[in-house]
């Protein structure tokens, strides 16, 4: 009989799953900046906001795989099998993305946080998304820590150009400065009325 060497095969498997994880913000930059906590047991959690609002999360199941025919299990690719674990992060990341931007997007409208450009973005709909975004500012400098913003790569190709003529704009600029001085003043009152954890 042959030894089965389950404690190495479970080091292993732990190991190539520890692999996979760290692969994911690299394969799936949106997820980069998500924060993450690993729940052992239950299939629903609680989420607590910084306004202390609570919402309950079900839990998603992500299925993946893989598989090795006979000719590829005869032989010790390490490249081949560190190809199929990209692959496999590729999948994971490209569900927990999806699932973000759904969540996202369910949170946003039922809270009304959503603008509407009606196919077509102008200054006035763009400066509307940032009195509508939560902002944080560095405590150095006071400038603003912008986050993601999330937006189809054509969309984007399109978008860009017209925000760097829109900064020209001496009226466009002097609202975006209204905003962001609007916004700092939330974030200090927010910064002050944090709660210190022992």
């Amino acid at each position: 009989m042959l030894p089965d060497f389950t404690r190495l095969k479970t080091r292993v498997n732990r190991d190539l799953l520890r692999w996979v994880r760290e692969q994911i913000p690299a394969v799936a930059p949106l997820m980069k900046g998500v924060a993450t906590f690993r729940q052992h047991e239950g299939k629903s959690g609680t989420i607590v906001r910084t306004d202390e609002s609570e919402d309950s999360i079900e839990f998603q199941t992500i299925s993946v795989g893989t598989a090795l025919n006979r000719e590829e299990m005869k032989q010790f690719d390490l490249k081949e099998i560190q190809q199929k674990l990209t692959e496999i992060a590729n999948q994971i990341g490209e569900a927990q993305t999806r699932q973000l931007l759904k969540a996202a997007g369910e949170a946003a409208e039922s809270v009304g946080n959503v603008v509407h450009a009606g196919g077509e973005l102008t200054p006035d709909k763009f400066l509307e998304v940032f009195q509508k975004v939560e902002m944080h500012f560095d405590r150095q400098t006071q400038q603003p820590i912008l986050g993601h913003f999330v937006m189809h790569p054509d969309l984007a190709a399109s978008v860009v150009p017209k925000v760097k003529e829109w900064e020209k704009d001496p009226i466009f600029k002097a609202e975006y400065e209204r905003i962001i001085a609007v916004k700092i003043e939330e974030w200090r009152d927010r910064e002050a009325n944090r709660k210190l954890v022992d």
